[in-house]
């Protein structure tokens, strides 16, 4: 006797719309009620799980790359999404956290779906949707996932900051700014110190991320180190170098932030020693 379109044995029944349901429609239906009678224990259900997993993996991917598609995706969602410019590039760019994230969302949508679909939840004849269309069992699952990504996503977030944050907990002193630009703390001038003082204060005002790799920077990290560190892109540790650096010289060339000869006499002399090194190469070659 063939399934109803609610799951269970019986008649077929058109629903509310009173349309028939189409035949990959209606096999989505026909495969819930087995994996229900069955407990969700049979290897239908494993084989169903698994296409989900694969499909929403597949799908919030894509989502994630887009700012529109992934809107539209939890629109339905009872918690807030909100994405930072960092958050829009991280997505984008990053397939190793998008990764992370598309996992998580899909294990926690995973983990409530059986009780869903005991309790019928999944009714394409009951609610084709406000477009009118029947909707799929993946694609409803797809759905699910939009639902519970917001909490999963904001989660993720907090994760990441407390990672950054391990690395840039200690306010940064000038002096150490100083030590790294070759100023030694006997040696250090009035101006220089001041300087140093500057600019690791505008440092700290940085974003966590950011405010980590310059930390990492200051104590000698090269950008591989810090992007192995921080679980980022060594593009991401770049950008945030440079975005500072820029800063920077733009504020210099307003007369903003002056450099004390002292320090600029002592990076001519670094640059000598730099370009005679460089010399003495290309004369053994």
């Amino acid at each position: 006797m063939p399934k109803s379109q609610t799951g269970a044995r019986g008649t077929r029944n058109p629903g509310r719309t009173g349309r028939k349901l189409p035949a990959h429609i209606q096999f989505d239906v026909d495969r819930v009620a087995d994996v229900v009678a069955a407990g969700f224990r049979s290897p239908a259900w494993y084989q169903m799980a698994a296409e989900m997993y694969q499909y929403a993996f597949r799908t919030l991917n894509a989502a994630m790359r887009k700012t529109d598609m992934l809107m539209e995706l939890v629109a339905k969602s009872n918690a807030p999404l909100e994405l930072s410019d960092e958050d829009r590039s991280t997505l984008h760019r990053n397939s190793g956290d998008r990764a992370v994230i598309a996992l998580v969302t899909v294990n926690v949508a995973m983990e409530e779906f059986p009780q869903l679909l005991k309790k019928g939840g999944y009714n394409p004849a009951g609610n084709p949707g406000k477009d009118g269309r029947f909707k799929a069992l993946k694609s409803f699952f797809v759905t699910r996932c939009g639902l519970v990504f917001p909490r999963v996503f904001d989660n993720w977030k907090k994760e990441r900051t407390d990672r950054f944050l391990r690395y840039a907990k200690t306010r940064m002193e000038g002096w150490r700014l100083a030590h790294a630009l070759g100023q030694y703390d006997e040696q250090v001038p009035p101006d220089v110190t001041a300087l140093c003082n500057t600019v690791t204060a505008m440092i700290e005002t940085l974003r966590p991320r950011n405010r980590a790799v310059w930390h990492m920077t200051i104590e000698g990290y090269a950008p591989g180190e810090i992007a192995d560190a921080l679980d980022i892109k060594i593009g991401d540790v770049n950008n945030a170098l440079y975005t500072f650096r820029t800063k920077v010289k733009t504020m210099r060339q307003r007369g903003e932030l002056v450099i004390p000869p002292s320090l600029e006499a002592e990076w001519a002399r670094r640059r000598e020693q730099d370009a005679a090194k460089t010399r003495k190469k290309e004369a053994v070659r």
